[in-house]
Order: C-alpha cells, then structure tokens, then sequence
C-alpha cells in the first residue's frame, strides 16, 4: 500500500513538472455539500446488535446523508484541461437504543473517511462567465469505524468501545458549473463515488469484523454513492 501511495505522489509530481504543465493558472479550491453512501454492512451489523438487546429497542438513526468537504490544490495544464489533488473528509453514523425508567441501552456506530488524490478535469462548455467541466478523481480511502455500547441498570454504567479501519481505493466522475469572477470562482458539483469496499479491522488485536453468521466473510465500509455540494477556487497568476 505504501508502494502505491508513493508511486501516485510520483506520477502527480511529474504531470506538474512536465513542460506542458508551465503554469498559467494555480489555484486552491474548497467544497462542502452533503452525500448519499451505501454502508450496507454497517447498516446490517446495526441491525445484528440491535436483535441482541434483552429488550425491544429501536433505530433512531441509520446511516443518513454524510457531511463532506474537501480542500485542493488545482493547476491549469493545457487551454481547458486542470490537475489537482487534495484532501477530502467525510462523516455519517447510526444509532439504536432502548429505555425505561430502570435504565437505558444504547448503540452508537460512527463512520468517517479520510481520502487523498488527484484529479482531472475538462471544460466541455466554456463561456466568458461560465465554466461547465467534466472531471474524474482516483483516492486512497481510509476509513474510521467506531462501535461504542452502553447499558445502564439503575446508575451501573457498562461501556463497550471498538474501533476499526479499512484501506480501499475510490474513484469519482462528476460536473462542475462554475461562475467566474476576478481572480476566484463560485459554483456547484454534482458527482458519483465508487469505493471500492475495504475491510475493517480491529486497531488494537488486528482481527477482521466478520459476518456474526457467515464468519468466513468480513464486514466492509463502502462510501459508494451520489454527492452535491457548493464550490470556491482561488486563483493566482504566476
């Protein structure tokens, strides 16, 4: 995986240093919309632990749409085509609990990604003000699971805590209208994740998340899904 990390960052370096790469425009773009993701393994583990209350309790929240922003580095490499490559974030999780007036159970599950790539993108409509591009986007994906159980019987509180991480590749193809003005740009992007599931493991013993009734298959994350969000770039002339 290292090998990977290090033969990407390369390959980007490169693109930036060519000749055709000679600046023209270099900027730093930000994002912040809201997702959709697929999590079908969380959301069946939710709820698996759920059935194993004593009691009837209830999904208050299972996994709605993540919060998701990013921040990037943008190159303008020839007339109408850009790079880049940056940091994206994002969040979601679910919740089930259970109470009554002798105590209370409760199950939070919390989900996040941290992504770092590169990407491409192509003005297909160019105009004086407005810019509609096509871009495509490859990123390592690390995913942050955690699991924390609570049960409290008349003021005895017992609390349970695992956390878990996966490794996986994503890629990402999506449309940008973006509006120009002096020296920075506004608009929107709309685009469709693939993560290409990874498996989670326990961060301290190292064992997998296995399926509680197939153990021979591993419970994975998956971000997979549609997102929507508002975008800046700033511009410097070099």
């Amino acid at each position: 995986m290292r090998t990977s990390w290090r033969c990407m960052a390369l390959a980007f370096l490169l693109i930036l240093l060519s000749p055709g790469a000679i600046a023209q425009k270099f900027g730093i773009s930000a994002s912040a919309g809201m997702g959709s993701q697929g999590m079908d393994d969380l959301k069946y583990l939710q709820k698996y632990i759920l059935d194993t209350y004593p009691v009837e309790g209830r999904i208050t929240s299972s996994f709605p749409p993540f919060t998701n922003v990013s921040l990037n580095l943008v190159k303008e490499w020839y007339d109408h085509i850009y790079i880049g490559g940056g940091y994206s974030f994002s969040t979601t999780g679910g919740k089930s609990s259970y109470s009554d007036k002798t105590g209370s159970i409760s199950t939070e599950i919390s989900a996040a990604s941290h992504r770092l790539g590169a990407f491409l993108s192509y003005i297909i409509l160019g105009g004086e003000r407005l810019d509609l591009s096509l871009y495509g986007r490859l990123d390592f994906n690390l995913s942050s699971v955690s699991i924390e159980s609570a049960i409290n019987v008349l003021g005895y509180i017992n609390r349970i805590y695992n956390q878990y991480r996966s490794i996986s590749p994503s890629a990402t193809a999506g449309l940008e209208l973006m509006y120009k003005f002096s020296g920075f740009s506004m608009g929107l992007e709309a685009a469709y994740l693939v993560d290409f599931a990874g498996n989670l493991t326990n961060v301290e013993s190292k064992d997998d998340l296995n399926d509680p009734y197939d153990l021979n298959r591993i419970l994975t994350s998956d971000w997979t899904g549609w997102y929507a969000g508002i975008k800046t770039q700033i511009w410097f002339n070099f």
